[in-house]
């Protein structure tokens, strides 16, 4: 979840009366744009761990989503789902490989970051649902240690007027999640021994489940990123998100 914090910031770094004062001042024409960006994000790693409410960014430690729910079908997976109360912890070490800004007559970004490490605890609520030949029902608490996380975010935006005044408005956001190990425990209140049997499935063979579930991973970051952006740049006029050239001195 942390790439939403990071992609928002890409798209929306800023200076100006709503931003605060140690946010970078990154000009649309600078040829090192990027770099700008980087950098800014690196001096502001610490505000980000604390949240940034001016932009409603929140914190990264813990970074929380406090409902999701999830309804996918596909092979080998039937899955319903409401999660609550989810917290993560680890997402302030997040390291940036990529990132490639579009700005010619458009408004994109693409972003892959690195994730060493998450450790993620939520209340689940499943019915109904099937992995494979494995039954899943129960509600309960979700304890998960993840390791080896890499997201590749690719976002575009477009502008809107609001009282005469542009903002932009994300328009098109796609993930890919790729998590390198992982193992989880259930502490299940209905099917405690159902639920252990899940665990001892999942953590025996985390990469097969996980590539189950890539899809629905995938999905539901872009869905949660694309609101997230949204909620961040309603608040930011287009002036405020690109500086432009200061006007030349009249001759």
């Amino acid at each position: 979840m942390r790439v939403f914090v990071v992609l928002a910031i890409c798209l929306a770094i800023s200076h100006g009366k709503v931003t605060p004062d140690y946010f970078p001042q990154c000009k649309r024409s600078d040829p090192e744009i990027n770099k700008c960006i980087l950098d800014g994000v690196e001096a502001m790693r610490e505000n980000l761990r604390a949240g940034i409410p001016e932009v409603s960014i929140p914190p990264l430690e813990p970074f929380v989503v406090p409902t999701l729910k999830l309804d996918r079908t596909a092979p080998n997976l039937r899955l319903k789902a409401v999660v609550k109360n989810m917290r993560a912890l680890g997402g302030g070490d997040f390291r940036i490989e990529k990132l490639k800004l579009n700005l010619n007559n458009k408004y994109a970004a693409e972003v892959k970051l690195l994730l060493p490490r998450l450790a993620v605890t939520a209340d689940y609520d499943v019915r109904g649902s099937r992995l494979l030949v494995l039954d899943i029902d129960g509600k309960g608490k979700l304890r998960g240690n993840f390791t080896g996380i890499s997201v590749i975010a690719k976002g575009a935006a477009k502008l809107i007027e609001k009282d005469g005044v542009q903002y932009l408005q994300a328009d098109k956001v796609v993930t890919r999640v790729k998590i390198g190990h992982g193992q989880v425990a259930f502490d299940d209140t209905e099917r405690p021994l159902a639920a252990s049997s899940a665990a001892n499935f999942f953590n025996a063979s985390p990469n097969v489940v996980l590539d189950i579930l890539n899809p629905l991973i995938d999905e539901s970051s872009a869905a949660i990123l694309k609101a997230f952006l949204n909620k961040v740049l309603a608040k930011i006029p287009l002036k405020e998100v690109l500086l432009e050239d200061d006007p030349a001195p009249a001759a």
